[in-house]
Parts: C-alpha cells; sequence; structure tokens
C-alpha cells in the first residue's frame, strides 16, 4: 500500500469528534451532538418528510408537487417541479 492510499484510509476511518467552543454552540443551528443525532435519525427514517420540512422553511417560486421521485432509480429526483433560485 502507498502512503498516499494509507491515509485515505485513515480519514475514511475517522473516529475523533471535535466539539466546539460553548460560545460557538450558543450561536449554532444545531446546539448539541444530540440534537445532530435526532435530526440525523429523522432524515434517515423519512427522508421524504425530513427534507420537505427542511426546504419548505427555504424561498420558492413555485412549491415542489413531490420531495423525491424514486421511479427511475438510482437517478432520484428531489423537489420534483420546483422551482428555487
Amino acid at each position: 500500500m502507498t502512503l498516499k492510499s494509507k491515509n485515505i484510509e485513515t480519514i475514511l476511518a475517522e473516529k475523533r469528534v471535535f466539539k466546539p467552543s460553548k460560545k460557538f454552540q450558543q450561536r449554532a443551528h444545531i446546539s448539541s451532538m444530540k440534537e445532530y443525532v435526532s435530526l440525523y435519525e429523522k432524515s434517515i427514517k423519512d427522508p421524504e418528510k425530513f427534507w420537505g420540512k427542511v426546504a419548505s422553511e427555504l424561498t420558492w417560486f413555485k412549491k415542489w408537487s413531490k420531495v423525491l421521485d424514486e421511479t427511475e432509480a438510482p437517478f432520484y429526483k428531489w423537489f420534483v417541479n420546483g422551482k428555487t433560485n
């Protein structure tokens, strides 16, 4: 194995968690690891519901008719017929 590939494998196996300062946490949209894990689990459990809710917080010129179209998987279409900048 070359040194370069070892470095890539090391990065892929990274397990460390770097905690932000308290000051940074107070200003963050996601203020704790617990909140992050909760959001992540919701996004995995029901991606259409999760991303539909997130997308509704954006400004749309035209709202989508369907959050996720899987009919041509693996070529997924997100926010079908929606238009935003």
